[in-house]
């Protein structure tokens, strides 16, 4: 009870000598947890005041630099202006002017060939542009816009605000060369219709292009369809071939040892020989010829020797060149139809005499 009453008298006094100093708060000593040592109060009122210094220092430094900041955007936005007032008394300020006066979303405009013509168009947006060419031609020397053309339409998507230089003509007629200049702009996308003032002889010329092209073309996709046809009728001989010659039978073939009397010798040739096998599908047949060379030289087997209406192809293994004694097969591919074919094509017989 005595300790209890001990303490409340200490902190009365530290109390009143607080108020006594007029000390805003009692003078309590306080740790330094850094360094781990005990304050005395007036070096706690220093230190508290040497932040108090800090925080104020750094709003200042805050200040200054917001107040830089401010007067560094007031500087470039006089510039901006100067330039943007400079520009203006300018030629290209002008072009660009005239070009924003003369939009609309759908134009009809007309031009002599060999001129040129100024075209505002809506910037990142797809413009098209129809003309009365036939088959347009572009040549340009810009690299960033999306530029493609459809008969006589074009179609053109700037990416930047850069004018799009372009000299249009009409496919295989140079002479009807204009120069068209696209100037992107903030508006939405346009709808020309550009009528060139193009003679006659340029249009008889545009069609006499257009007519050899679609021949050229013509021609080309038949040479391709016929060599594609030559390349599988080629290759169907191989598949039906090869494997005969390997002493199999190809794929969709049947064997046989009957044979008509008139394909026993097909060929013509002085030496001995005989069909002894047929294969037979649904649209071919393979005779399999045994030749022997009976002379006392050497004798050429060649492969047309055993040609006839029916046959598609004829094939020698292994060798064409016989020594004496020495035997070969023949394989003569037929056409299963050729006979049926040959009776239903005969054409009427003429009543004059001679024909």
């Amino acid at each position: 009870m005595k300790k209890r009453l001990l303490t409340l008298t200490v902190l009365a006094l530290v109390s009143a000598h607080s108020v006594a100093n007029n000390d805003p708060q009692p003078q309590v000593p306080f740790i330094d947890v850094i360094n781990s040592k005990r304050i005395a109060p007036t070096d706690a009122n220093n230190v508290s005041q040497s932040n108090a210094d800090l925080l104020q220092q750094v709003d200042m430094l805050r200040q200054q630099s917001a107040q830089r900041e401010a007067e560094e955007r007031m500087a470039q936005e006089m510039y901006n202006q100067n330039v943007m007032s400079q520009q203006v008394q300018t030629p290209g300020s002008k072009f660009l002017q005239d070009a924003i006066a003369m939009y609309k979303p759908s134009m009809s405009l007309e031009m002599d060939t060999k001129g040129a013509i100024v075209i505002p168009i809506g910037q990142g947006l797809l413009n098209t542009i129809s003309t009365n060419f036939k088959e347009l031609r572009v040549k340009t020397s810009d690299r960033t816009s999306v530029i493609e053309s459809d008969g006589g339409t074009l179609y053109v998507s700037p990416t930047t605000s850069n004018p799009v230089g372009l000299v249009l003509y009409d496919a295989g007629v140079p002479e009807s060369k204009i120069s068209v200049t696209l100037v992107p702009i903030d508006a939405p996308p346009v709808i020309v219709d550009l009528k060139v003032a193009v003679t006659k002889a340029m249009v008889a010329k545009s069609d006499k292009y257009l007519r050899d092209l679609e021949l050229e073309a013509a021609q080309a996709k038949a040479q391709t369809e016929q060599v594609s046809r030559s390349d599988q009728h080629t290759q169907r001989i191989i598949d039906i071939l090869t494997p005969i010659a390997q002493g199999d039978l190809p794929a969709g073939f049947t064997l046989t040892n009957q044979i008509p009397q008139d394909a026993i010798q097909p060929c013509r040739m002085a030496i001995p020989h005989r069909a002894g096998q047929r294969l037979l599908s649904s649209r071919e047949y393979v005779d399999v010829i045994i030749a022997k060379n009976n002379t006392d030289r050497v004798y050429q087997v060649r492969e047309e020797m055993c040609l006839g209406n029916d046959v598609i192809a004829v094939g020698i293994h292994k060798k064409s060149y016989l020594k004496p004694n020495e035997e070969v097969e023949i394989y003569i591919l037929r056409d299963k139809f050729q006979n049926e074919r040959a009776t239903t094509e005969k054409r009427r017989p003429r009543l004059t005499l001679g024909e």
